[in-house]
């Protein structure tokens, strides 16, 4: 089974994606948020991933049945 990362966009939507890379410049990061295609609203937003203790049950449940297909890193 593949893990899955639940993410919030920047217009709030809460959904999930299987992949969440960790983009590195040398020893530093770019910063948590990455381009992914929100399927709430179908935008190319960026995204961090949701702090899952914050969400209600049916919140985390909606964002695990919203998955997003595109990935851009």
């Amino acid at each position: 089974m593949e893990q899955r990362t639940v993410v919030r966009c920047a217009e709030g939507h809460v959904f999930s994606t299987t992949a969440f890379p960790m983009q590195h410049l040398q020893s530093g990061r770019l910063g948590p948020g990455r381009l992914l295609r929100c399927p709430r609203c179908g935008r190319l937003r960026s995204s961090v991933p949701a702090d899952v203790s914050q969400l209600s049950a049916d919140e985390l449940a909606r964002g695990l049945r919203l998955v997003a297909v595109e990935s851009l890193a």
